[in-house]
């Protein structure tokens, strides 16, 4: 870093820290071989979870230390009461901190819960409030989304009260604060779908007259972020609105769709002298729907794929191709 002054590695430090990390690496070694040595030896014990944790915390993608973890407790599980549990929570949130992204570490928080000694939807509502903060501090990591939806379910599920409108709204603030949050909009379809197949959408037409408002101020917010172009392919494609307008309303919401992305890809232009790669890939499945549903007036395909070969032209083979088709 600037004005920072940069540490002079003399013969004598680099020889010290060669021996720290010989250290280390005999430490992590010796730790790694006695703690497998108890798994073996089939050791469930106080002192043996202790040993576990003191190696997780060096390496918490050991993911058979986990395993061993889980057998330990189980092992000792008629012993352990409520707040061993709320340590282990501890224990696992203090690694999900430092490392969020970590698999093991979610897959184990996860059994704690399912075996915790009370059934009562607080713990549950607890931890998803957890989540909501972890949510917060990296709105798109996928694996905190996929476990709020096992919360979620887990909730719903002791509770017999379904959060779907709950968990809308809350994919709504997601995507608002930050439009590009993929995690969000994948949360966003599996939800529709599923209020959808329950019945929990009373007036179902204003529901995506409001949704394809919601996505046309999203396009024109960021036509660049490919999260907004993905969720729209799978909105006009999706049975749930095929079926719910009629054959004039579905094509009426195509035809004014189609119109806001040419504004957009002109807009996009004038600005930058460039067309957009996104709304020309979408504007083609457009005309394909159309031009299925014997709607389409006058076929621009071939040219928005001649405009895509000299805007794309990683995927220019593809375009190709796709043009050969079309004529």
């Amino acid at each position: 870093m600037h004005g920072i002054k940069r540490k002079q590695w003399t013969k004598e430090l680099l020889r010290q820290k060669r021996v720290q990390d010989e250290k280390k690496i005999y430490d992590y070694r010796s730790l790694t071989e006695n703690v497998l040595n108890m798994r073996d030896e089939k050791i469930y014990s106080i002192e043996a979870l202790k040993k576990t944790s003191e190696l997780l915390e060096k390496n918490p993608e050991f993911n058979a230390i986990w395993n061993y973890r889980r057998d330990i407790i189980a092992s000792l599980a008629s012993e352990l009461e409520i707040p061993f549990w709320d340590k282990e929570l501890v224990f696992v949130m203090m690694l999900l901190k430092d490392y969020p992204k970590v698999y093991w570490i979610w897959n184990h928080r996860l059994w704690v819960l399912k075996h915790y000694p009370t059934s009562s939807p607080k713990v549950w509502q607890t931890e998803l409030a957890v989540v909501n903060k972890l949510l917060e501090q990296d709105a798109r990591n996928y694996h905190g989304w996929h476990y709020r939806r096992i919360v979620v379910g887990n909730i719903e599920s002791i509770t017999n009260k379904s959060l779907d409108k709950e968990e809308f709204e809350y994919t709504t603030i997601k995507i608002n604060n930050n439009i590009s949050n993929y995690s969000a909009w994948h949360q966003r379809v599996q939800i529709i779908s599923r209020m959808f197949q329950k019945g929990e959408v009373v007036n179902q037409k204003e529901y995506i007259r409001t949704e394809i408002s919601y996505i046309i101020n999203a396009m024109f917010t960021d036509a660049e972020d490919q999260s907004v172009w993905f969720y729209i392919k799978w909105f006009i494609k999706n049975d749930i609105v095929c079926k719910t307008l009629d054959e004039q309303e579905y094509l009426k919401m195509l035809k004014d769709l189609r119109e806001n992305i040419l504004l957009i890809n002109n807009d996009e232009i004038e600005f930058s002298g460039k067309q957009n790669i996104w709304c020309l890939k979408i504007l083609l499945v457009l005309e394909d729907i159309l031009e299925e549903k014997e709607a389409l007036t006058e076929r621009s395909s071939e040219q928005y794929l001649v405009q895509l070969i000299d805007a794309d032209p990683l995927r220019k083979n593809r375009y190709l191709h796709l043009l050969e088709q079309h004529k």
